[in-house]
């Protein structure tokens, strides 16, 4: 197998360690915590996994080490695994940066050598669901497999540094291969539905009544990416949105009492995100680490932001509501920001 054609199987790998680890320290946690103690770490664990991608794409965009960033991010992720075994809340934190890592370059690389095919960001994008799903499962039965995704990350590092990284380079393009705004818009909306579905109203529901439904629908969200990679790159990615939306709408209109006509909504719902990878790369190809981050970590951020109304989170702040309003509203002004200045810099460099 070519150098090119590895690439994506080796991020894949390591994306779905990457999110057992983040499911299993999380479900772990929250066996001998109290639910504000799992709700703050599951809350400092988004930020800075979902959060904190685009800094880390502006600033791998800047210097353009892909070796670097990649093997720091790799590092991150077994420390925060031997971590585990000592204080699970500092391998908590640990795990969120290094996950913000493991994403922008992993998303990175394979757009580097995808050559503007799909089928290699669904084989990237799909592991991670599932294994955050196995990796919830297995934490939440209290069974200490820490060491298996320590053992397995450890192989593909050694791998990805043998077979090298891919050279950073920047495409170009003609306008025409630009998509429009209407549809740059559809797709964000899209995906935006995507992450919602699932972190809400399948996790608020499914899992606490079916038996082993989050196993179902994340094992149906990995075919998804899948699927949406391999036939956008064999039907055309606006033709299989429309008819993936089409379905998921039905499935999920009529899903609410089976877990697997839920599942098939969720399979259509993520198989546009290999698709909104590549969108955005093809708006921003001189900044394809800000596009992987935009892609798999602000979206998902953006859709958590009703979290903020979360009576776990106000509680944690009872002694001073003020200074939790206080708080929030300077997160969501420098949030603001910092799209303004990202923004002005596109505008510049486009």
């Amino acid at each position: 197998m070519k150098k090119e054609n590895a690439a994506p199987f080796y991020w894949g790998i390591l994306h779905g360690v990457n999110d057992w680890v983040a499911g299993y320290l999380l479900a772990r946690f929250t066996i001998h915590a109290s639910s504000h103690e799992s709700f703050l770490a599951l809350s400092i664990y988004a930020v800075l996994a979902f959060g904190g991608q685009l800094p880390v794409g502006i600033w791998l965009d800047k210097n353009r080490d892909i070796k670097s960033f990649g093997i720091v991010s790799v590092l991150l992720l077994l420390i925060a695994c031997l971590l585990s075994l000592v204080n699970p809340m500092i391998a908590i934190i640990i795990a969120g940066f290094a996950s913000a890592g493991v994403h922008v370059v992993g998303g990175c690389v394979c757009l580097m050598v995808s050559k503007d095919k799909i089928t290699p960001l669904g084989i990237f994008t799909a592991p991670g669901i599932a294994g955050l799903t196995i990796g919830g499962f297995l934490g939440a039965i209290n069974i200490n497999w820490i060491m298996l995704p320590f053992t397995i990350a450890l192989l593909c590092l050694i791998f990805i540094v043998r077979n090298g990284f891919p050279v950073y380079l920047l495409s170009k393009r003609k306008d025409d291969t630009i998509i429009d705004k209407h549809d740059m818009l559809m797709i964000l909306l899209l995906l935006f539905m995507c992450f919602r579905s699932l972190l809400f109203d399948l996790l608020n529901n499914f899992s606490q009544n079916v038996e082993y439904g989050i196993l179902v629908v994340g094992m149906s969200a990995f075919v998804g990416k899948i699927i949406g990679g391999v036939l956008a790159d064999r039907i055309g990615w606006k033709r299989w949105v429309y008819i993936s939306l089409s379905i998921a709408i039905i499935s999920l209109e009529f899903g609410h009492d089976n877990i697997f006509e839920m599942a098939v909504g969720i399979a259509c719902l993520q198989s546009s995100v290999p698709i909104t990878l590549q969108l955005l790369y093809s708006c921003l190809p001189s900044f394809p680490a800000s596009a992987s981050a935009l892609s798999l970590g602000t979206v998902v951020a953006l859709a958590g932001i009703p979290f903020y109304q979360s009576d776990y989170l106000q509680n944690t702040f009872v002694s001073s509501k003020s200074a939790y309003l206080i708080m929030v509203t300077i997160v969501f002004v420098v949030i603001y920001f910092i799209f303004i200045g990202f923004n002005k810099k596109l505008d510049k460099l486009v």
